[in-house]
């Protein structure tokens, strides 16, 4: 019984590993060049549910994100940072969230 139970639950496991599995992505996000901007940004991306890492360099504008396929997608990962005052390839924040940014994080836009 006890060799039936674990089997079942090894079984279940993988299951759960296969379906379950991350993706990761790059894209570019408009931002300023301090550490103030790379930590709004990164904030930005791990408030969406499913996001496991995002590290944004301040240099290439370039943001990756590693995060669950079953729980989000990089449209959501780009609307949820657009809302919260940076542009991203496939959403434009609007002109009332880019002015909450701070000074130092805000871009020609």
């Amino acid at each position: 019984m006890k060799t039936k139970v674990l089997s079942l639950l090894t079984l279940m496991l993988i299951a759960v590993s296969v379906f379950a599995e991350n993706k990761s992505a790059t894209f570019t996000v408009k931002g300023g060049d301090c550490d103030e901007c790379k930590t709004y940004i990164e904030e930005s991306a791990l408030s969406v549910q499913g996001v496991a890492i995002a590290d944004w360099d301040k240099e290439s504008k370039e943001l990756q994100v590693v995060f669950d396929d079953s729980k989000t997608n990089v449209d959501a990962i780009q609307q949820a940072i657009a809302k919260r005052g940076n542009d991203t390839p496939n959403h434009k924040t609007d002109n009332e969230a880019y002015n909450r940014l701070p000074e130092c994080c805000k871009y020609e836009r």
